[in-house]
This record gives structure tokens, sequence and C-alpha cells, in this order.
């Protein structure tokens, strides 16, 4: 089980060490059109939700997982993969991650989590 969560993990955790272009400004200032009620966090939510279920599946059912590890396997793999967007938008073209975009990807883990605790 601890292979299959450092499976995850460590993309984010190398993506995250990698050094920045020096040349570029990252501003820690919030963009300025990030609001909480944006279609963008609709999309982070459902596709947290969805990665959970996907991850969950193929621990579950491809692997032969139990629940547990299946849960831990998918929240892992779902919020590993919204780090890892985050960390893409701060070093990409943007410039800037959001923590709301953050935010609504730990609460679409929750609610993949909860369709899975629903549907057992």
């Amino acid at each position: 089980m601890v292979r299959l969560c450092w499976l995850f993990l460590l993309p984010s955790m190398l993506l995250g060490q990698s050094q920045s272009d020096s040349t570029i400004h990252h501003p820690l200032t919030p963009v300025a059109r990030d609001l909480w009620l944006a279609k963008d966090k609709a999309d982070h939510l459902v596709c947290s939700a969805f990665l959970v279920g996907l991850g969950y599946y193929m621990a579950h059912e491809e692997m032969n997982c139990s629940h547990r590890q299946a849960c831990t396997a998918g929240l892992g793999f779902s919020f590993s993969l919204g780090i890892a967007k985050e960390i893409y938008d701060r070093r990409g073209r943007k410039g800037v991650a959001s923590w709301r975009d953050l935010v609504a990807d730990a609460v679409g883990c929750g609610l993949g989590y909860a369709l899975i605790a629903l549907g057992r």
C-alpha cells in the first residue's frame, strides 16, 4: 500500500522541487478574477470527484486492494493531480497558482469519497 501511495505522490513531489526560471516573475497576490463561485471551481470539484472514483476503481478492481487501501489510493491520486495542476499553473504561462482551486479540489475529493461510501 505504501508503494501505491508513493506511486501517486512522487510525481507531485518531483514537480514541486524543480527549479523555476528566475527570469519569470511570479506574483504572490491572488488572481483578481478568482471567484469562489465560478465555472473553474466547478470544473475542479467535478474532476477531483471523478478522479477519486477512477483511482478507487483502479486500485480496488484492477489491483485487488482492500476498500480502505483503494479509498486512500483514490484520494491520493486525485489530490496529487490537483496539486500538480496548480504547480503547472504557477510555473507555466499563468504564473499564478490558485488556493481556491486547491480548496475546490479538496471539496471534490471529499465528494468523491462520500459517493464511494454511499455506493458501498
